[in-house]
């Protein structure tokens, strides 16, 4: 009897997570299925089938979008702001941690209750510091933004990190000769990679997807990224579905790879850093 109960329960179990699973890859599968199929379709017949296969909606997309100048643009943005937030988080959080004061505790403090700021209230004033810094519509503006907004959460979750690390492993390497810097990018910077690669897969689609900052720092048509680009295909009159549709499924394809093939390293990450300390 126990056993037939388990065998219902495992049951139970499958179908409702294929169930939650169909629920949350429903609307991935209809971006794709929509990307080949001609305007008209996408208009009339969402749900259905392509009657006819246009892979050339995704050539189209490339070339309508400027999808190489685009995507570098991405790239550049979001790689480089992740590793100016994870690398100032890391050293702030060290810092904190490691040397103890009423300074750095109320800089946590500080830190921490900029989390409660919501961003609308910083856009204007983010904008006329920028204007007078002549960093308004540049990229460089755009990474200071994103790291400015990034830096407290991934500081929040880089202490919990750091406070797990052993400070007899520290005390050890500076016996041996070890500067300060050699200790921490030697001996805690190795320790807490799985948290490091957590926080940079989390900053990198945020930053990868957003639309807000990019559309107050980066709304240029030399600066655009995935998000801006595909964006200006909506308007009042017209919607450009048939090249908007490839133009998304290209820009998910590569966030979509790092996370599958870092997803276990993401988990571990997490359960290691942020629940710890």
């Amino acid at each position: 009897m126990k056993i037939r109960k388990r065998h219902v329960v495992g049951i139970i179990k499958f179908v409702g997570t294929l169930i939650i699973a169909l629920i949350f890859f429903a609307p991935f599968v209809l971006v794709i299925l929509n990307s080949v199929k001609p305007q008209s379709q996408i208009m009339t017949d969402i749900l259905g089938l392509p009657t006819t296969m246009m892979w050339e909606n995704y050539s189209k997309a490339w070339d309508a979008l400027n999808m190489s100048t685009v995507l570098t643009n991405t790239v550049i943005v979001s790689i480089s702001s992740v590793f100016l937030i994870l690398f100032l988080a890391a050293m702030v959080a060290y810092w904190m941690v490691r040397h103890p004061s009423k300074y750095s505790r109320v800089f946590e403090k500080l830190l921490l209750g900029s989390l409660l700021i919501p961003f609308a209230s910083l856009m204007l004033p983010l904008v006329k510091t920028m204007s007078t810094l002549g960093l308004n519509t540049s990229l460089m503006g755009g990474i200071l933004t994103y790291v400015g907004i990034g830096l407290a959460f991934a500081t929040f979750i880089m202490t919990g990190a750091v406070r797990a690390v052993p400070v007899e492993l520290e005390e050890a390497a500076m016996i041996d000769g070890c500067n300060v810097y050699q200790v921490f990018f030697q001996i805690v910077l190795p320790i807490i990679r799985p948290t490091f690669l957590t926080l940079f897969i989390l900053d990198l689609f945020w930053i990868w997807n957003d639309y807000i900052v990019a559309l107050i720092m980066l709304n240029n048509t030399r600066l655009n990224t995935v998000q801006l680009a595909i964006n200006k295909l909506f308007g009042l009159h017209a919607n450009q579905w048939d090249i908007a549709l490839p133009a998304i499924v290209m820009s998910i394809a590569p966030i979509l790879i790092i996370n599958i093939l870092l997803q276990k390293k993401i988990i571990a990450g997490i359960a290691s850093g942020a629940l710890k300390g």
